[in-house]
């Protein structure tokens, strides 16, 4: 049963923008599936203006995904993040971030959960590198989807039709230079190929990633894992690396 919350004046009540924000969470608790903006507004008895302009600000944030195609939404990865943390810091840590510190440990490059935001990759949460010079992230960082290691990998799931409208909606943007769609392809292939993505210096100049996609929620699919750094140390150990972040998907996920 959803929990009704108090809003109004006074010392137990709560501030009404907040109080949505959970009560939304919650809801997609209880439905288990995505849904419509209208479907929630109907749910929650919230009016229907207010309701689109709060889901989409939980989406601007990274808490909520919203599928263009059937424009429903639901909610991402970053909610699983928090709570896995509580789930961890209570009864044991969750395998994303048992996944995450096993490769640190390992490996001791920067290591970076990256999930799709629409034409972006945005990285959700960070381990930095133990190296006096490494790669310096925050969460909340992002990356264009069609131009960086992280977005490869992401991409890299997708099918070409899907790739094809990504390069097409970014260049009717008009605010990155255009996508070449047959070399967007290329690196593609060469990702499936390999089962990994490579990216040295091609967003910042001597940094680069090594990224690798995760096994995902039917909702929530593109997922990866990223180690990242200079470019001369990424590249004099990238045969390790790989090897290193095969064995602990494998370990923490299973095999495909």
């Amino acid at each position: 049963m959803r929990t009704t919350l108090a809003f109004g004046a006074g010392a137990n009540s709560i501030v009404k923008s907040v109080g949505r924000v959970f009560e939304v969470l919650e809801a997609f608790n209880e439905v288990r599936k995505p849904m419509l903006a209208t479907d929630i507004a109907k749910r929650l008895s919230y009016p229907a203006s207010s309701t689109s302009a709060l889901l989409k600000s939980m989406v601007r944030l990274g808490y909520l995904s919203f599928d263009r195609r059937d424009r429903r939404y639901f909610p991402t990865i970053r909610i699983a993040i928090v709570s896995e943390y509580l789930h961890g810091a209570l009864f044991g840590h969750g395998s994303l971030m048992a996944l995450m510190g096993d490769l640190h440990s390992l490996i001791g490059e920067t290591i970076i959960l990256g999930v799709r935001k629409d034409l972006e990759a945005q990285y959700v949460h960070t381990i930095p590198g133990i190296y006096p010079i490494m790669l310096n992230v925050p969460p909340g960082t992002v990356r264009p989807l069609h131009r960086s290691g992280m977005g490869w990998a992401l991409l890299s799931k997708c099918d070409d039709a899907e790739v094809r409208a990504l390069a097409d909606r970014v260049n009717a943007t008009g605010r990155e230079k255009p996508v070449d769609y047959r070399k967007l392809m290329a690196i593609l292939k060469e990702v499936r190929r390999l089962g990994y993505a490579r990216s040295y210096g091609t967003y910042v100049a001597g940094s680069g990633i090594i990224a690798m996609s995760l096994p995902g929620t039917p909702h929530d699919r593109q997922v990866a894992v990223g180690a990242g750094g200079p470019v001369d140390r990424l590249q004099s150990r990238e045969r390790e690396i790989v090897r290193l972040m095969r064995a602990a998907i494998d370990r923490h996920f299973g095999k495909p």
